[in-house]
C-alpha cells in the first residue's frame, strides 16, 4: 500500500516518517509525523523501506506544522528533467512538431523545502515557474536497462511534486544560452511536502493517473495529468540507460504543462535565430519583448502547487512558496 512520507528538520536533525494525518498545503498546517529514520540520504531510507526496516524502527510520533517540512529527495540525487513533454507546452514554447524527447540537468544544490521562500537572484528579470511530478528511482539505471510497464516498480520508488522554477533571461539570453545555470540557482526546486511511496505492482496505474497544477496570482495558471505527457516513465528510463547512469534516490522531473510565463512569439524566435551570436542585444531584445507577455514573478509574489493520486483517491499535499 502506498505511504505517504516525509522528510523533517527536527530542531537541526533531519529525520524521516510518515504522515499520520492528511498531507499538507500550507506552512501553519498541522501535521502528525511517526518518526521512521535517521537515514542520511533518500536512497538509504528507501532501502531501509524495500527491506522493511523503517517499519521496524518507528518511532515517536511529533505534532508540528508543516513549515518544518524539507525537501523528501536529499542533495546527493542527480536531478535529470525532461523538457516540452506536454503537447500545450510544447506549442506554447513553438516546438509542437518536434518528436523527439529533450533531457537537461539541474543542480541538486537547487533543491529547497515545499514552503521555503524561492529567492530571485540578483539581475534575473525573467523569472518562471514549471510545475512537475518528480519521479525518485528505486534503483539504479544502467547501460542496458530496458524498462516497460511490467518492470516499472522496480526501478521507480516514489512520485513528489516539484516547481522546475527558471531564469529565461539566463537561459536564452546569456552567452552561449546558460540553461544550466538558469535552472540551478539555490531554491530553484522546492520539492515534496510529501514523498508517495508506491508498492512495486502500485506504480504502474499510480504514475498513470496523478493530476496536478499551480495557482498565481488568485488564478490556476497550469493545470494537467501524468496521463497527457508524451513520453511516459519507462520509455524516458530505457533512453537515458543509453546514454548515463543513474542510482537509487535519484529523480527525473517529467515536464511541465502549459501555461508558463514566457510564451514564444514570432518576435522572439526572430530574436533568437538573428542575435545567436551577439549576446547583449539578443538578452536586451529578449527581456524587452518578454516583458510585453504576462508579467513574470517579483518579490512578495507567492506560487500555490497540487498534486493528487487520482487512481487512489488520495491528497498529495502541496506547495506555498513566496519570490523573495
Amino acid at each position: 500500500m502506498a505511504r505517504l512520507l516525509v522528510r523533517i528538520n527536527n530542531e537541526g536533525r533531519y529525520q524521516f516518517g510518515e504522515l499520520l494525518t492528511a498531507a499538507p498545503h500550507k506552512p501553519d498546517d498541522m501535521v502528525q509525523v511517526r518518526l521512521l529514520s535517521d537515514a542520511g540520504t533518500t536512497a538509504e531510507f528507501l532501502g531501509e523501506l524495500d527491506q522493511a526496516v523503517g517499519a521496524a524502527k518507528a518511532g515517536e510520533t511529533l505534532s508540528i506544522e508543516a513549515r518544518h517540512l524539507s525537501s523528501p529527495v536529499t542533495g546527493d540525487a542527480s536531478l535529470i528533467c525532461q523538457g516540452l513533454n506536454y503537447s500545450d507546452h510544447a506549442q506554447e514554447s513553438g516546438h509542437h512538431t518536434r518528436k523527439a524527447n529533450l533531457f537537461f540537468a539541474k543542480a541538486s544544490s537547487s533543491l529547497s523545502g515545499p514552503y521555503d521562500d524561492i529567492v530571485r537572484p540578483e539581475g534575473v528579470e525573467l523569472l518562471d515557474y514549471e510545475a512537475e511530478i518528480g519521479i525518485i528511482l528505486r534503483k539504479e539505471v544502467t547501460a542496458g536497462t530496458k524498462v516497460d510497464a511490467s518492470n516499472i516498480g522496480d526501478y521507480v520508488a516514489a512520485v513528489t511534486l516539484c516547481n522546475d522554477v527558471s531564469a529565461r533571461d539566463m537561459m536564452f539570453g546569456a552567452s552561449f544560452l546558460q540553461w544550466f545555470q538558469g535552472k540551478s540557482y539555490r531554491t530553484f526546486c522546492p520539492t515534496g511536502p510529501v514523498l508517495y511511496w508506491m508498492e512495486r505492482d502500485e506504480v504502474s496505474k499510480i504514475l498513470e493517473n496523478l493530476s496536478f497544477s499551480l495557482d498565481y496570482r488568485q488564478a490556476t495558471r497550469q493545470s494537467a495529468k501524468s496521463a497527457d505527457q508524451v513520453y511516459k516513465a519507462p520509455e524516458t528510463l530505457t533512453q537515458i540507460a543509453t546514454f548515463m547512469d543513474l542510482k537509487a534516490g535519484d529523480m527525473i522531473l517529467t515536464g511541465t504543462p502549459g501555461g508558463v510565463l514566457s510564451q514564444a512569439t514570432p518576435t522572439l524566435a526572430k530574436i533568437l535565430a538573428t542575435r545567436l551570436f551577439d549576446d547583449v542585444a539578443r538578452r536586451l531584445e529578449l527581456v524587452a519583448e518578454a516583458k510585453l507577455g504576462d508579467p513574470h514573478l517579483q518579490p512578495e509574489e507567492l506560487l500555490a502547487l497540487r498534486l493528487h493520486d487520482d487512481a487512489n483517491d488520495v491528497d498529495l499535499g502541496g506547495q506555498y512558496c513566496f519570490i523573495a
